[in-house]
């Protein structure tokens, strides 16, 4: 790498440190340890939590869930984990500084789809035969069910958390659902800017909330969407088998795994177009970006490695070997560090965003690792 590159790194570096300084000393001193001081890895061995301190990099406590968990949440605002279980059916809300079980919803249904809202007071939850929950955080209790969606595929909320659209797997069309009323009170229909989708692969949304995108199943497009105005605005068209998008958290643009030539697509939200395809990154199982979006990171599970991406110049910085095969990875909200799960050697390695390169593999992460979560970042899972 560069200097200059290197430069430009510890510029943004000691950007987000002034920040942060600045935030705590507004805050004051809390008694209470931050949570975005920890990183939570789930296992698909065992039924508990294992949780990182950054500022040490080890293992410093478990918390106890039910059964081994299927999806996982992290509310930094409510100082909460929640976590499903699909064999039991069931839907926990796990205090994080008493590790205790606050809340637990039976669900009747195998969820295969959650989602939490902007605010941390609600909560989506439903399945791939047709229920949708809409679960209240504060109260514990089933808020709304709406029964009969057609074969909903994925959810995300509009950024105030008045509305939720739900994806179809078989439909090009996305249901609007009134989050305070719940009911189905509109739909965005891709047929005129993309009429053969052949349904949805996966929607996503920009942070601040403006545009979304929608995979399409069939055909290898994506479609833009004016989620203010509830329409399709654009499409574009992709090498196609993509499984999801990874938005930036300055919004500015959604990077897409195309399986079909093992390439990264990066779509800027500003001009609703291709603006650069990075090749050779084989079997992504996951994109994360660091320094304000400046940076991603995008793990390929075929070559056990990382191509590091400079988005602002929009190049390959360099690529760098992983110990072993990786799953999901977070950033720190503090933009600094990236962690990966690792599920052949049971570890969670850890990556130097300046120095762009694993400084250290965590043990004790439990068997096969593979959800990595930070409170209060953007957070993905299979």
């Amino acid at each position: 790498m560069s200097a200059a590159f290197h430069s430009k790194m510890r510029a943004c570096a000691a950007a987000v440190l002034a920040v942060m300084v600045l935030f705590s000393a507004a805050a004051g001193v809390s008694s209470r340890e931050a949570m975005d001081n920890f990183i939570f890895v789930a296992n698909r061995t065992t039924a508990e939590i294992a949780v990182i301190d950054i500022r040490k990099d080890e293992v410093v406590s478990r918390i106890s869930t039910d059964g081994v968990p299927l999806h996982l949440l992290a509310s930094k605002e409510r100082r909460q984990l929640i976590a499903t279980n699909g064999a039991l059916q069931t839907l926990s809300l796990i205090d994080f500084d008493s590790r205790e079980t606050l809340f637990r919803l039976e669900l009747d249904f195998k969820p295969s789809f959650i989602e939490l809202g902007p605010d941390d007071h609600l909560l989506a939850v439903g399945d791939d035969q047709g229920t949708l929950l809409i679960v209240s955080l504060d109260e514990q209790r089933e808020l709304h069910r709406i029964e009969g969606l057609p074969e909903p595929g994925y959810s995300m909320f509009s950024a105030k958390g008045d509305r939720l659209f739900l994806s179809h797997r078989a439909r090009g069309e996305i249901s609007v659902i009134d989050v305070v009323e719940g009911r189905v009170s509109g739909s965005i229909s891709l047929e005129h800017t993309s009429p053969e989708t052949g349904g949805i692969a996966h929607i996503t949304r920009t942070p601040g909330g403006r545009y979304g995108f929608a995979l399409h199943r069939e055909g290898g497009g994506l479609s833009v969407l004016d989620l203010q105005k509830e329409t399709a605005i654009d499409s574009v068209v992709l090498p196609g088998e993509h499984w999801r998008g990874f938005p930036t958290v300055d919004s500015q643009y959604v990077l897409v795994p195309n399986r079909n030539d093992d390439s990264l697509s990066v779509i800027s939200a500003r001009t609703r177009k291709e603006s650069a395809r990075f090749q050779g990154i084989r079997d992504m199982t996951g994109v994360n970006t660091a320094l304000f979006g400046s940076v991603a990171f995008a793990f390929s599970r075929a070559d056990r490695g990382v191509t590091m991406i400079d988005l602002l110049e929009q190049r390959i910085i360099r690529r760098f070997d992983l110990p072993s095969m990786p799953e999901t990875a977070a950033t720190t909200t503090d933009g600094l560090k990236v962690y990966v799960a690792l599920v052949e050697t049971d570890q969670v390695a850890v990556i130097d965003v300046i120095r762009g390169k694993v400084v250290k593999t965590i043990d004790d992460v439990g068997g096969e690792p593979w959800a990595v979560l930070a409170a209060g970042a953007l957070n993905y899972c299979h």
